[in-house]
């Protein structure tokens, strides 16, 4: 896997892929563009969106209908530099769903044992905890 950060003006930056995709970060001080999510968001951005996709991929192989899925996710960051995130909460929501708690619970430990890298990589610098609720 690569990357490429070409800076395009100010603090922005677009970021490449090595599978051509394009994404755009910057920085969200006051006295700067704040033109797109910053580097700490894009890893919120990656773990929720790699944690959503294995949970829904594996409830899906059970043939179950998921219905709408999201997560939230917020993060607690140390107040001095550097400000990195201390504690992850994330909470996954099922609704109009054919989900059980044992389902989610089953899908959730994979992922969380196996499946989702990031949460893996992540869980090695943080605490994250995961909760869900069908409704």
């Amino acid at each position: 896997m690569k990357a490429e950060i070409i800076n395009v003006g100010d603090l922005t930056m677009l970021a490449k892929s090595d599978t051509n995709h394009w994404v755009v970060m910057d920085t969200n001080r006051e006295d700067r563009s704040a033109a797109a999510a910053t580097p700490m968001e894009m890893v919120l951005f990656s773990f929720g969106g790699c944690f959503s996709m294995t949970v829904k991929s594996l409830l899906e192989k059970k043939r179950l209908d998921v219905g709408k899925m999201s997560m939230e996710i917020e993060a607690e960051r140390e107040p001095e530099p550097p400000t990195v995130f201390t504690k992850v909460h994330a909470l996954l929501r099922f609704e109009e769903s054919g989900v059980t708690d044992k389902d989610v619970e089953w899908a959730v430990g994979l992922a969380r044992s196996k499946y989702c890298q990031v949460d893996v990589m992540l869980e090695k610098a943080v605490d994250v905890e995961i909760a869900w609720e069908i409704v």
